[in-house]
């Protein structure tokens, strides 16, 4: 517990969609322009082995706010709620003084947001899905739509900080979450899929994008081009982060505010020949983009910076989730570890102190094809990351399995799941896949499913039931009922006829 003559910090966490943990100069990449998120590396802790355990946009939202895998928060693939009783982090730390909001893309739920559609925040400055970043407009909480008037990050960049400036007090500390468009595509129709940002930031020559070795060779120009606009996304993105950085500075905010950078997951950017759902012309199961068990799709960055400066520069190698978020943060706050949470706090990464001992792997999943509408996708699937070995399975697809040797195979190219020289190391990987499947109760391969998309059927509810009427056939049966329950109260707090549009 914070003593209560010491000032409790403020927090704010930033992070982007879609970006990937090689798009930064900060780790490794040597085209891509980013000094401010350098600059933020250099006077934070960077950890190498940050995943995305559901890398798809609002299940990770979802777990960093529960501290709770999907099949426990509810919220299991795009556009579902969260189940009754999950607590979130402004909830907890508002039991701790705390003011709290959340401005940028949002993807838990369409505005307007009623006080009980804001799951603890005191403020929402958002909208649910829109990557047509020059055509966004947003509800603070009830009131709105308000079009924002330039570039989506720009905007949402001056919310925050007109927040923070007109709320951080040192009576009460604000936790703010900061949640930017880019680099996820843009509008499909768009003649330029990764084009939407302020023009000035297009300085990528596509002849000199640096392509990993598992981009087919068919897609290699194509994908140059894309990696070219998409790392103009993320420089602007860098320019909000030294906006943010230099007045946090001048305010004096910097000397009590914890700084965390990251993404909601990655993107593969033709890597294994995936394209986007867009891409009618390839195989479903290569629409993704993401939401696979590689690299691309899981691993992102992840940067903290604290007010103590000697806490800084360095770099862990530390497995951390994005269910580790919550614990962390609130142990980072000096304020008490919750035990209902099946995140990890490694505050102790952070602070030098060594108190948690470092996990050995990090636990990976999939529940649903991405969006209500979509009946097959990347396809249903659990895996585990170590340092030397990644492993997955699926429930569809055949019972796939995929065995990665990550030190022979960083490019992740070579299936060794059925290789007999490696049937000892498939068979203790499936061991370790199993235990976490055993100790956070997930219920993948025991657990009842629905007809049409193989989806584990956990009594999940959409958050708005405009997909009832365009989901595929099979689907809505063990969803529609869940659905109505919860507008008509049944499933907790929030029926309102505001939830049907």
């Amino acid at each position: 517990m914070t003593p209560p003559n010491v000032r409790k910090p403020n927090i704010l966490f930033v992070f982007a969609d879609q970006l990937r943990y090689t798009a930064l100069a900060c780790n490794g990449n040597r085209i891509v322009r980013t000094p401010h998120l350098d600059r933020l590396a250099g006077e934070g802790v960077v950890f190498d082995r940050a995943f995305s355990s559901c890398p798809i946009c609002s299940p990770y939202r979802a777990q960093v706010l529960t501290g709770n895998y999907s099949h426990v928060n509810g919220v299991v693939c795009n556009e579902y709620r969260f189940f009754d009783g999950q607590k979130t982090l402004p909830q907890r730390l508002k039991a701790h003084g705390y003011r709290s909001a959340y401005v940028g893309k949002w993807h838990l739920g369409y505005g307007p947001y009623w006080e009980h559609r804001r799951y603890g925040f005191d403020d929402l400055y958002a909208y649910n899905c829109n990557h047509d970043y020059y055509e966004v407009s947003y509800w603070h909480n009830e009131d709105g739509p308000f079009p924002m008037v330039e570039y989506a990050p720009n905007v949402e960049t001056e919310l925050a900080l007109d927040y923070l400036k007109t709320h951080a007090r040192e009576d009460q500390p604000v936790f703010l979450m900061l949640g930017w468009g880019p680099p996820h595509w843009n509008g499909l129709g768009k003649a330029r899929r990764y084009g939407d940002y302020p023009q000035r930031f297009n300085l990528y020559d596509p002849a000199e994008i640096d392509l990993s070795e598992n981009v087919p060779i068919q897609l290699r120009d194509f994908a140059r081009r894309e990696i070219a606009d998409y790392y103009g996304m993320v420089t602007s993105l860098d320019a909000c982060m030294g906006r943010i950085l230099d007045e946090l500075e001048s305010v004096g905010l910097a000397e009590n505010t914890i700084v965390c950078f990251s993404s909601d997951h990655g993107d593969h950017l033709s890597s294994h020949g995936y394209g986007t759902p867009g891409d009618g012309w390839m195989h479903h199961t290569l629409r993704g983009s993401k939401a696979t068990p590689y690299d691309e799709a899981c691993r992102v960055p992840l940067m903290i910076r604290l007010p103590d400066p000697t806490r800084r520069q360095r770099r862990s190698r530390a497995f951390f989730s994005s269910v580790d978020v919550l614990p962390t943060l609130m142990e980072l706050c000096s304020l008490p570890a919750p035990e209902d949470v099946q995140g990890r706090s490694l505050a102790g990464e952070l602070l030098g102190t060594g108190r948690t001992a470092a996990a050995d792997s990090v636990y990976l999943q999939i529940l649903g094809p991405g969006w209500p509408t979509r009946d097959k996708w990347v396809g249903l699937w659990r895996g585990v990351r170590t340092e030397e070995w990644l492993y997955a399975r699926w429930k569809d697809r055949n019972g796939l399995r995929l065995l990665i040797d990550l030190k022979s195979d960083p490019a992740e190219m070579h299936n060794l799941a059925d290789d007999t020289a490696h049937a000892g190391t498939a068979a203790a990987m499936e061991e370790l896949l199993a235990d976490w499947i055993g100790r956070t109760g997930d219920p993948f391969d025991t657990g009842k499913r629905l007809p049409s998309t193989e989806m584990l059927d956990l009594g999940q509810a959409f958050s708005t039931n405009r997909w009832l009427s365009r989901a595929p056939a099979g689907y809505v049966e063990g969803i529609k009922t869940n659905h109505l329950r919860f507008r008509t109260g049944e499933q907790g707090s929030d029926a309102q006829p505001t939830d049907i549009h």
